[in-house]
């Protein structure tokens, strides 16, 4: 992504944050915590007073939504380049701060407890952002066939290693009701899964980094 579409996201996701924030604050001061606290939605009718909550949720579920989207689509771009490119590309470290977005799915369990909404816990996802730290740090590096082994090696590891977890945790979590409850069981299938394709965004930058610095080393060596 460009620098200036970097910031318009990195904007919407703090706007978001803030808004959500902000309702949070509203709720408890002026609608008695209503979808902050968790509440039995059968008992209560809905109030105007409801809406800067919902608005809030409704625009960070859309945002992740659509960070999800830009993600994927913009890595296969990325990748489709890259096979016809001689040298990576240029990518600012700093962008490695966006993983700190995957905080966001700890607000999984306070919307679960709220309004029984899952979603938030996607947002795990976005740990897999600290790749960019490293990738950036391998802006303009020139891609020889000794780092396209290297990037190759990396990338068979990490497919190893998230293959071996996603068996464990579905053989695991097949096995039935996680504390007695399939709610759980969904709840832990959403962030394992979110956790385990962050995983597999993060790894191969960090794999490929330490196995061009080990060979430089090495050469330094001798």
């Amino acid at each position: 992504m460009k620098r200036k579409q970097v910031k318009i996201w990195v904007g919407c996701g703090i706007f978001c944050i803030a808004a959500v924030l902000l309702s949070v604050w509203y709720a408890v001061t002026f609608n008695a915590s209503r979808l902050v606290v968790p509440m039995d939605f059968g008992s209560g009718a809905f109030t105007p007073k409801d809406l800067p909550m919902l608005v809030s949720i409704s625009l960070t579920c859309v945002y992740m939504f659509a960070l999800f989207v830009r993600l994927f689509i913009s890595i296969g771009k990325n990748r489709k380049n890259l096979a016809a490119a001689d040298t990576t590309r240029k990518l600012n470290p700093k962008l490695g701060f966006l993983g700190l977005l995957g905080f966001l799915g700890l607000a999984g369990f306070w919307t679960y407890c709220a309004s029984g909404d899952i979603f938030p816990f996607a947002s795990f996802l976005f740990f897999g952002f600290f790749g960019f730290f490293y990738e950036g740090k391998m802006s303009g590096t020139f891609m020889d066939e000794r780092f396209r082994e290297n990037a190759a090696r990396a990338q068979l590891r990490t497919y190893k290693l998230t293959f071996r977890i996603t068996l464990i945790a579905l053989v695991i979590l097949c096995q039935g009701k996680l504390f007695g409850s399939l709610e759980y069981t969904l709840i832990a299938t959403v962030i394992v899964l979110s956790l385990t394709l962050a995983l597999g965004i993060f790894l191969p930058e960090y794999l490929l980094y330490r196995y061009d610095h080990d060979d430089q080393r090495e050469e330094g060596g001798e």
